[in-house]
């Protein structure tokens, strides 16, 4: 899965998530600014695996230099999407 593909699953499954229990156009994905994907070693009950990456942060944070980021894992095999805490 090239970085692309990942940063379009993430992005998709971003917006389903905060979307959700919203009204209609009560959120905008243009509100966050979007990372490139990365790779990292993500911890669960099944130990460590590679994930590829997506940092959202709001863009009041990102230009106050902020700390407040909300990421996605996209499994690069098999394309699942979590996010991370």
């Amino acid at each position: 899965m090239d970085h692309d593909e990942a940063r379009e699953l993430a992005t998709a499954e971003f917006i389903s998530r905060m979307g959700a229990g919203k009204p209609r156009g009560g959120f905008r994905i243009d509100d966050w600014q979007v990372s490139e994907p990365y790779e990292d070693e993500v911890w669960g009950r099944n130990g460590g695996q590679r994930y590829l990456v997506v940092d959202f942060v709001p863009q009041g944070e990102a230009e106050a230099r902020g700390h407040f980021t909300l990421s996605m894992a996209v499994h690069p095999d098999t394309g699942a999407v979590d996010m991370l805490r």
